[in-house]
């Protein structure tokens, strides 16, 4: 019975802890596209990279290399776009461009995600769906 008790408190503890993940950046690496005349068209593509992360954006049909990008905390992001931040928050920043996860139905002013994924640089921001 003793046996049985520390085995169930051992199983709770690595249940609490893997319920406890925190988000990371990693979970923004991939492609992302924007709906324009009624297509979804690749716009930015967050790579990792050995020292950290990059922006691609898509010209011409190929891919091309752009800016590092870093983490972004919550609370920057809020500042940036003047919205509170409730939930999750994923984001990472460029010298021009900022990719983002936050709940979907996030809104900035005139703008609302539907899908939680967007982008914001010097034209304001833009809703994204992951490819």
């Amino acid at each position: 019975m003793k046996r049985l008790t520390c085995f169930v408190f051992a199983l709770g503890i690595a249940c609490a802890l893997w319920g406890c993940k925190k988000p990371s950046p990693e979970t923004l690496e991939g492609e992302y596209g924007t709906t324009q005349n009624g297509k979804l068209v690749p716009v930015i593509k967050v790579e990792k990279t050995g020292g950290g992360y990059v922006f691609d954006d898509y010209h011409d049909g190929t891919w091309r290399t752009g800016d590092a990008a870093v983490p972004m905390s919550k609370d920057e992001f809020a500042k940036l776009t003047g919205a509170p931040v409730d939930g999750s928050f994923i984001g990472l920043k460029s010298k021009v461009a900022v990719v983002a996860k936050v709940q979907p139905g996030f809104t900035a002013g005139k703008f609302k995600t539907a899908t939680g994924y967007l982008m914001v640089f010097m034209f304001g921001p833009v809703e994204l769906t992951k490819l």
